[in-house]
């Protein structure tokens, strides 16, 4: 009998390293840090986004950025989300600015020093006047003076929202118009991006990743630059899920089981955030 259970045991335990090989799968070697790798001592990182919740994909990243007393993590946010599910929690007109609550709280969680919400609508950015965004762009840039930008990436925009495509689009548009200006601040603009394993497990299993992710794998995300190792890190994330409580139904879709386990086992199997450097100066 005790050798079934160590037979069950050890199967366990190789069906779990045969799962976190494979979501962190790539065909080319990607280094992995234990933080975000920065070449100064002094370090203003600004996550501009367009919606509440977005910080996610990064957030075990930030949280450990945060601890470090030399980074100042600053949060701009294009909209207030209200195109975005209520989760049955309150009225539709009412999501905006819960949304914006919910957003401020998780803002405590990952470390953001500052936080600026906009009112550009929400899923209408293609839409909207784009001299009117790049112009609140560059007036937080100025303002903060970031050496480095985390954004989205302008072609799969993480997994084809719209809305991040042209965030994306706007900020490398700024940064390749002021890169010979000396005042300008920024060095680096990164963005969020899957290992290939995570992306062919997402486009199995979350239909946000079904329905929206670019059929051209030429508009793909783009590959990965390097990973940040966020195990230790991974009930700090649990937490920022769960402060937009309004957007449960969207985190059960894209971090399955996320809310039925263990954070320390969750995170011990999705155990790292991908980037990929898109602009440097």
């Amino acid at each position: 009998m005790l050798g079934f259970f160590v037979l069950i045991i050890v199967l366990l335990i190789g069906f779990i390293f045969f799962i976190k090989h494979k979501l962190n799968y790539n065909n080319a070697p990607i280094t992995v840090h234990q933080s975000f790798p920065l070449a100064g001592e002094k370090n203003i990182i600004m996550c501009l986004f367009p919606h509440p919740d977005d910080e996610i994909s990064v957030a075990g990243t930030l949280y450990k950025l945060s601890q470090n007393t030399n980074n100042q993590l600053v949060g701009v946010y294009l909209t207030r989300g209200e195109a975005g599910s209520t989760g049955g929690l309150v009225a539709k007109e009412d999501l905006g600015r819960e949304r914006s609550k919910e957003l401020e709280n998780a803002g405590k969680i990952v470390g953001y020093g500052a936080l600026e919400i906009f009112d550009f609508p929400d899923s209408g950015l293609p839409n909207t006047d784009s001299t009117a965004i790049k112009t609140e762009m560059l007036r937080m840039i100025y303002k903060y003076k970031p050496n480095i930008i985390i954004s989205f990436d302008d072609k799969a925009g993480l997994y084809g929202h719209k809305d991040h495509i042209v965030t994306s689009k706007l900020i490398q548009h700024i940064f390749r118009e002021n890169a010979t200006v000396d005042s300008f601040p920024i060095r680096q603009l990164y963005c969020p991006t899957l290992s290939e394993g995570m992306l062919g497990i997402a486009l199995s299993m979350s239909s946000t990743f079904k329905k929206n992710y670019p059929k051209d794998p030429s508009k793909g995300l783009p590959a990965a630059s390097f990973a940040v190792e966020i195990s230790s890190v991974g009930d700090k994330k649990l937490q920022a899920i769960q402060a937009h409580r309004t957007q449960k139904s969207t985190f059960t879709d894209v971090f399955p089981l996320h809310d039925k386990v263990s954070p320390h086992f969750y995170f011990y199997l999705f155990d790292r955030e991908y980037f990929a450097l898109l602009q440097k100066r």
